[in-house]
């Protein structure tokens, strides 16, 4: 039974007349639907292009083509597409790029999937997580999709469109383990073919990306400086080296690169053995039914074959079952295949944006001292996806100046104020400061003429407890009556509060007796004279206690006039300094020491990174530290291929 869908997905007829109805189904790819039907018939008018079919309760089909051939027996022939070929009518326009580290291989589906203008296809079940980077450039929707199993191990597509959304899942091909069908010589078998190809056989494969020349990407990075992937030993002791160049300019990633090529490697390295078997669906067991993707065993014990393998493409013939045939292989994709690939690959590049070699320099002058240096910012677009080398030019001389002086035109009085008294306190702290004189020395002190009333008691003293006061007494006082000097009289004029006598007269000598004046008061002249001391060398120590001083300063201004002048400016080149070498930084780190004034240098190599890549999308700076005063002149010339994307047009 085939039913009839209109394009919003309602029935609108049942074609019991169909005739012809055959289904060709291939793995990993679209399969097709073919129906005849009467030219009388009246269901003629709902097989509409784009209207869906879907035969006895299987996938759906959109129909395509029609073929009206008129005869006895004629009719009108439809061919189909299963509705996956939806996804052709919309693309990725202009450039994407999807993948890498932390993308997985579900969200690129996604990714493409949300490209639909109208939301026919969800991704259901991914059982692939890789995270490989991919690149489409004006490419359906369909062609993406397909181009992310390129580089996944045994990968198949599978649909359910008895739901909408359509669901999509991409699984993994199990092509070990018990079979799921069975086909035997006698049995169920209708006809059997057997074909082996070794003449494709590659062992040594050379995978080639996007670009050209020696800009091409390659695999040396990813894969130890060698540019091959080659067949392990024991295959290539069976059929020796057989050496084969594999170009895909849409991978943009070495890694995914290397990875496309290992499973394409993998699928070359054996000749392809192939089976093409005719078979009869004799029961609805599930062991007699085939599917794509099916494990099988086929038994031809007649020729000694008996062969597990999975079934890739199916054709059956719903008006004659024994004429359904599978085709099986010894892998998942054929050698034909992968040729018309390649085929492919060559057609499609030519809508993907390939690029060429470019050159562009700068140049800067300028001047420079050692701890402020001439610095040059340059970019590399991240459109540049190989840099082939940057070189520099670097002179050095002395620093210029280009005038000496500047002119003042007129006089200026300039006033500074404070606006309000200011107290300021100093402090100190205590000290001790010692001064000492260089030497002794004698010094003269000179009196006037002047008189003193002394009043003075005498009173008698024995020899041996009388006071000495010699050198406080007044010579000019000494006087005696012809006595002898036997005993010493001291005039005093009283105790001190120790009890010592103070003198404060003149003294007499006498020889024996007692002697007295009295109580009496003499009047004495001292003429003008001199008195000379000498003084030894001797230091003085003082100590200064800790203090502090506040002083207040009033508010005041300070007016200053300065007069009207002139400065002559003299225009010139004057230089200055004398730069013998440089240091070369770049984004501020040091690489490298030059000694002389002249430097060809290639810093392709110090504008590596950490992550030995040379960054991309971002300015960088180069920067030159002479060890004086200079000029400096930079020229800069950078070479590499760049890609033609990116655009600012309207």
């Amino acid at each position: 039974m085939i039913e009839v869908f209109d394009k919003t997905r309602r029935r609108v007829a049942i074609l019991e007349n169909a005739y012809a109805a055959s289904e060709s189904q291939k793995i990993n790819s679209v399969w097709y639907f073919y129906f005849s039907l009467p030219y009388g018939d009246s269901k003629n008018e709902y097989c509409k292009p784009f209207y869906y079919v879907r035969p006895d309760g299987g996938e759906l089909y959109r129909i395509m083509p029609e073929t009206l051939s008129v005869s006895e027996s004629g009719g009108v022939s439809y061919q189909c597409e299963h509705v996956l070929a939806t996804l052709i009518d919309n693309v990725l326009f202009g450039y994407h790029v999807v993948g890498n580290l932390g993308v997985y291989t579900a969200d690129v589906i996604r990714y493409i999937l949300d490209h639909q203008l109208v939301k026919n296809w969800v991704l259901d079940e991914c059982d692939f997580r890789n995270q490989f980077e991919y690149g489409w450039e004006q490419e359906s929707l369909l062609s993406a999709l397909f181009s992310v199993l390129s580089p996944l191990s045994s990968p198949m597509i599978v649909t359910d469109t008895t739901v909408y959304p359509w669901r999509l899942s991409l699984k993994k091909l199990v092509t070990t383990g018990r079979p799921e069908m069975y086909v035997r010589r006698r049995y169920n078998m209708t006809s059997y073919t057997r074909g082996r190809d070794p003449q494709n056989i590659v062992t040594r494969l050379y995978p080639l990306g996007y670009g050209e020349g020696i800009n091409q990407l390659n695999i040396k990075g990813v894969n130890d400086g060698v540019p091959y992937i080659q067949s392990p030993k024991e295959i290539t002791d069976k059929y020796g080296i057989i050496e084969r160049v594999w170009i895909d300019r849409r991978y943009e990633d070495a890694a995914s690169l290397k990875a496309a090529a290992e499973i394409m490697l993998s699928e070359l390295q054996e000749p392809l053995v192939s089976y093409s078997v005719g078979f009869h669906e004799l029961t609805a067991s599930d062991y007699d039914k085939a599917a794509i993707g099916k494990r099988v065993r086929i038994i031809f014990p007649e020729v000694g074959d008996s062969v597990d393998t999975y079934i890739t493409e199916l054709t059956r013939k719903r008006d004659d079952l024994k004429e359904s045939t599978i085709t099986v292989a010894n892998r998942e994709t054929s050698i034909a295949a992968s040729l018309a690939d390649m085929a492919d690959r060559q057609r499609i590049e030519q809508t993907y944006a390939q690029g060429a070699t470019q050159i562009y320099s700068q140049a800067l002058q300028a001047n420079s001292a050692p701890d402020s240096g001439a610095t040059m910012d340059f970019f590399l677009p991240s459109e540049m996806r190989i840099v082939n080398k940057v070189l520099v030019k670097v002179r050095i001389k002395k620093f210029r100046a280009y005038s000496k002086a500047t002119e003042a035109a007129e006089s200026k009085t300039i006033t500074s104020s404070t606006s309000d008294e200011d107290t300021r306190t100093s402090s100190s702290g205590g000290r001790t400061t010692a001064t000492t004189t260089s030497g002794g020395g004698t010094y003269t002190s000179t009196t006037y003429e002047a008189k003193k009333t002394l009043t003075a008691t005498a009173v008698i003293l024995s020899a041996e407890n009388i006071y000495p006061t010699e050198a406080a007494m007044y010579n000019a006082a000494k006087h005696n009556h012809g006595i002898p000097d036997r005993v010493k009289l001291a005039v005093y004029g009283g105790k001190d509060a120790n009890g010592n006598v103070i003198a404060d007269g003149y003294a007499t000598f006498i020889e024996s007796g007692a002697h007295s004046h009295g109580e009496h008061d003499h009047e004495i002249t001292i003429p003008r004279h001199n008195h000379e001391v000498e003084i030894d060398d001797h230091s003085h120590k003082v100590t200064i206690p800790a203090h502090t001083h506040d002083i207040t300063i009033p508010g005041h201004s300070h007016k200053v006039t300065i007069p009207g002048h002139e400065h002559k400016i003299t225009p010139g080149i004057f230089e200055y300094g004398n730069p013998q070498n440089f240091s070369l930084y770049v984004n501020g780190e040091k690489k490298a020491d030059f000694a002389g004034r002249n430097a060809e240098l290639d810093i392709t190599a110090f504008l590596v990174g950490s992550d030995n890549m040379i960054p991309r999308g971002s300015w960088l700076s180069l920067e030159v530290r002479p060890d004086d005063l200079a000029y400096i002149s930079i020229d800069l010339i950078v070479q590499g291929f760049i890609q033609s994307r990116g655009d600012n047009t309207v």
